[in-house]
């Protein structure tokens, strides 16, 4: 067996994919609101910064064609992911050749522009990563390769947040970015050793088809309509509950740095390691038991916030509470998303797994967002007691879908457990 085709390089090279991509949404998400604020730049054009992530929303829409199109000699992905990390590196650069004391006046509109290619760029790169992922794992590898999927992504937001600010402090604005893109650089070396196979390449069809008919076509699949209930529902009282829970702490009296080291600090790495351990435990307990026992987990660690919310846990009497109550959250909820992702990669039909995945993956994020963007308005209407309670009862109800599924799992689905 070559060194590239063994499960330890395999999940090494996965997990450095998924750091690339969780660069620039910690960057955009956490480092950069922090960063333009120092530089005097309005809260208006902060919360414009969100627009440029919108390829992640839309990258569905060219997912057939970095299925279909690339080269079977050097790698159907890998044509697609060798060019996107140089373009991201690319991005970097520009970033670093930005004046920072231009971000007030026109130098943010540049800086848009940028974090928008390199935006376009990542959700591009995560189609291919997401098909390669598919087709280089084996069924019984997919819990620990998803495992490491989410906390590499983690690692990278955790960089591109944190990290970042603390280089930007120590080397200045152009030594941050040239590192960034060396560091870019670095963790594409994997990609280049891997040899991707080429027998995945016999499409179904010449050219790639609409995404729309594509979907439709998945849907139809016997029994899927079921699956992509689960999805829809599996983490809407995750992620109805814990987008409250930053404003609960700030309402409860706690510094924004105590909030930064609790959600930043113990919650990501809580994160990341119940991630791994899930990732690890699917295959050991079976798929059905891992996404019913997570999920049910994940729910029931909203009621932590509930009791805080009941309790009025004030910063000098439950630090180390608040702390393992976020740390829990974190925990159950990368458990339940290695669950999930292992199940949805295998309901990917193998010619067009970047293009399934995506799909899957779409829908899961537009519902979480759709709840986010509500849960402040249920907080501030209910209170954070009542929100959290209801919260923690529609986690509950959230996997009756899973019910409707089991009798009618699909058979591409069925076919990964054996």
């Amino acid at each position: 067996m070559s060194i590239s085709s063994s499960l330890s390089f395999r999940l090494g090279l996965l997990s450095c994919l998924y750091f690339s991509q969780g660069l620039p949404f910690g960057f955009m998400s956490q480092a950069l609101p922090a960063l333009l604020r120092s530089y005097d730049v309005s809260l208006e054009k902060i919360g414009l910064v969100s627009l440029v992530a919108v390829p992640w929303a839309l990258k569905f829409l060219w997912a057939p064609y970095v299925d279909h199109y690339g080269s079977h000699r050097f790698g159907r992905r890998k044509s697609w992911i060798i060019p996107m990390q140089a373009g991201f590196m690319v991005c970097l650069l520009l970033l670093g050749l930005l004046d920072p004391e231009s971000l007030s006046g026109s130098g943010f509109y540049w800086l848009l522009a940028i974090l928008f290619f390199s935006n376009l760029i990542a959700a591009t790169q995560d189609i291919a990563t997401d098909g390669l992922a598919v087709s280089s794992l084996g069924p019984g590898e997919r819990g620990l390769g998803n495992g490491v999927q989410v906390a590499g992504y983690r690692v990278g937001v955790l960089f591109g947040g944190a990290v970042i600010l603390i280089l930007l402090d120590r080397l200045g604005w152009l030594s941050t970015f040239m590192v960034l893109a060396l560091m870019i650089l670095v963790v594409s070396v994997p990609v280049w050793l891997f040899r991707e196979a080429s027998s995945e390449s016999n499409l179904e069809h010449d050219s790639p088809r609409n995404v729309f008919a594509l979907a439709l076509q998945f849907v139809r699949q016997p029994g899927m309509w079921a699956w992509v209930l689960v999805i829809v529902l599996y983490k809407v009282g995750d992620s109805f509950g814990s987008a409250m829970s930053k404003p609960l702490l700030i309402d409860l009296g706690y510094s924004l740095e105590q909030v930064g080291w609790i959600s930043g600090g113990a919650g990501m790495a809580a994160g990341i390691g119940g991630a791994l351990f899930g990732g690890w435990l699917v295959p050991r307990i079976g798929r059905v038991a891992a996404l019913v026992g997570f999920g049910l987990l994940q729910t029931l660690s909203l009621l932590g916030f509930w009791w805080l919310a009941a309790s009025n846990a004030s910063p000098d009497s439950s630090l180390h509470w608040v702390t393992a109550v976020i740390a829990l959250e974190h925990w159950f909820g990368g458990m339940s998303t290695a669950a999930l992702f292992t199940l949805m990669m295998d309901a990917c039909r193998r010619p067009l797994a970047g293009t399934d995945y995506t799909m899957q993956a779409s829908v899961q994020v537009v519902m979480a967002g759709l709840l986010h963007s509500a849960s402040g308005f249920s907080a501030s209407a209910l209170g954070y007691e009542v929100h959290f309670m209801a919260s923690f009862a529609m986690g509950i109800l959230a996997l009756l879908p899973v019910l409707l599924w089991l009798p009618r799992v699909p058979q591409v689905q069925r076919e990964a457990w054996h």
